[in-house]
């Protein structure tokens, strides 16, 4: 009750200020206090057995954090309605069936937004595979674990040998077998890599599990239609005691080529967060990358590859280039790298005697490794003969067909390979080599007008097929009567970005390329230096000055 002083104050009060002291008096509890964002309070906790979940010493070995849990909440992943609210979600290693455990000291009603119903969230994820019975949980792990062994051995094909786990640290490619298990018979841990298609009822089911991870670890993932047959997923083993734990996973696509081949692409590729700095994420894209060799396909592409992604195939790619089986074809590739050099030998010019043209600045990264910081170099949409950077023609389509490198891959392990190449204390060099990134990157970022003129005449028919035909289409070129691929009209307003607008984006391209550059840079120095590959500036890339600048930039949303 009030006081007798309050009470008075009140009664002598106007209504309207009587309504505004009461408001006061009984707020609500504030909404940060009963609202948390899903990647704090869920954390993903992965078992095999229920020793486990019982275990609560073990528990920070098993647990990690969801990514991108606001795919499953909503767009900034706010969960409402709860104080001190904890999810923990287990997940069973490798068949992928959850429970869910819901812990909160009080649900809150009444406040601008209602309680989240985070059961029916995670049930639209999860489906019937996910319960709230822990014991029945728990019951179910050893007749699932026997299920997958099961599923392993009849579905699946081993794309790799066995290797031994521990005896290559993380940053080991699987190009170096010393780690091989000889044999059939796995008496200690190891690590293989097997593929099945999802063709077969009994792993579609199994991945249908599966797919709710990409979710939480790969930005803009979305589930894929495991009912189309060409699908193909490719699993990195651990193995024990003849018991298989899933490390990681890769979803693959067969896209059919004209006329008569196919081509892998990468959809989806992710290693567990616990067993990530491993080099499984490797050991898969090599798996995926031998394959479409040894089926003879026409090359291997990837959908919307991380930052690190990207950066761990380059140095994958650019490793097989340095060590292509073909002496004909490594002469080639040799001989290429020599003529490129050449080529921007006879272009550079002398820094006292270049004209004065836009600069645009250098990536922060490099100036401490080689690029001065500045380069000279006029911003045009192209050039009659071949770009300094690009790889001849011939070359392209020789390694395309022996390595499965697409062309644009091919393109970016082309412009490393004549980094890896420069000479440190050329400054002149450098610069025509970045001068050379310019001209690229500004012909990419500005000259996207040709690009929608080749769209244009482009035309996609259904196609007749065994599967569904909604989901399957042929892609063709129209031309017109006259002959002519019909042209884009504009409203007559321009289009064209500003130069000061140009030139930043520029400039943020390059300090981004650049930094690509000496990444792989260092980590291939570092596989040649093991493996007895020889590359002229391997000493300058794995002294301790080049390998310490830029280390912290290792987040990726793919994560390997």
């Amino acid at each position: 009750m009030a006081s007798g002083g309050k009470m008075k104050a009140l009664l002598e009060a106007g209504p309207e200020e009587r309504v505004k002291r009461r408001k006061v008096a009984f707020a609500a509890i504030p909404e940060s206090v009963v609202s948390c964002n899903a990647n704090e309070c869920m954390k993903l906790l992965f078992v095999s057995s229920a020793q486990d979940m019982q275990d609560e010493s073990q528990r920070e070995e098993i647990m990690c954090d969801p990514q991108f849990a606001e795919r499953i909440f909503g767009e900034d992943g706010t969960i409402y309605g709860y104080e001190g609210l904890e999810i923990d979600l287990w997940l069973q290693s490798n068949t992928f069936h959850a429970y869910v455990d819901i812990r909160f000291i009080k649900k809150v009603e009444g406040g601008k937004n209602p309680p989240t119903d985070i059961w029916s969230q995670l049930k639209k994820v999860f489906g019937d595979s996910m319960t709230d019975d822990r014991e029945a949980f728990v019951s179910s792990l050893t007749v699932n674990s026997l299920a997958f062994e099961k599923m392993i051995k009849e579905k699946s094909e081993a794309v790799t040998k066995p290797w031994r786990i521990g005896c290559e640290s993380a940053d080991e490619s699987v190009a170096d077998k010393k780690c091989e298990v000889i044999g059939d018979e796995i008496s200690e841990k190891s690590g293989q890599i097997v593929r099945m298609e999802l063709t077969d009822p009994t792993v579609r089911a199994w991945h249908k599990r599966l797919n709710p991870l990409s979710l939480f670890y790969i930005e803009g993932a979305r589930p894929i239609e495991d009912d189309d047959p060409l699908w193909e997923v490719y699993l990195a083993l651990e193995i024990h005691d003849d018991r298989r734990k899933i490390m990681g996973f890769c979803n693959v696509y067969r896209f059919y080529h004209y006329p008569d081949s196919t081509r892998l692409r990468i959809s989806q590729i992710l290693v567990l967060p616990l067993y990530q700095g491993m080099g499984y994420g490797l050991h898969l894209l090599e798996a995926v990358n031998d394959t479409a060799v040894g089926r003879g396909c026409y090359d291997v592409t990837m959908e919307e590859p991380s930052i690190n992604l990207q950066k761990l195939r380059d140095t994958m790619d650019i490793l097989r280039l340095l060590s292509i089986p073909s002496q004909e074809l490594k002469a080639q590739v040799e001989d290429a790298i020599s003529d490129g050099i050449q080529r921007l030998h006879s272009r550079k010019v002398p820094n006292s005697s270049r004209p004065e043209v836009p600069e645009v600045e250098a990536a922060s990264a490099g100036s401490s490794n080689g690029f001065r910081g500045k380069s000279s170099h006029k911003l045009t949409n192209g050039v009659k003969e071949r770009s300094l950077l690009d790889p001849p023609k011939q070359l392209r389509d020789q390694v395309r067909n022996l390595l499965k490198i697409n062309k644009k891959q091919f393109k970016r392990c082309w412009e490393q390979l004549l980094f890896l190449h420069l000479d440190p204390q050329d400054k002149d060099l450098q610069d025509m080599f970045q001068s050379g990134l310019i001209q690229r990157l500004n012909s990419e970022l500005f000259g996207k007008d040709k690009e929608l003129e080749k769209q244009a005449g482009k035309q996609i028919f259904d196609t007749e097929n065994e599967y569904d035909s909604s989901k399957t289409f042929v892609m063709v070129r129209v031309k017109s009567k006259t002959g002519q691929v019909p042209s884009f009209e504009t409203d007559g307003r321009s289009t064209e970005p500003a130069a000061e607008d140009k030139v930043k984006a520029l400039q943020e391209s390059l300090s981004e390329r650049e930094e690509e550059l000496y990444g792989v840079a260092r980590d291939v120095a570092r596989h040649c230096h093991r493996l007895g590959i020889a590359i002229p500036t391997i000493e300058h890339w794995t002294k301790p000055e080049a390998q310490n600048v830029d280390e912290n930039s290792s987040g990726s949303s793919s994560p390997m």
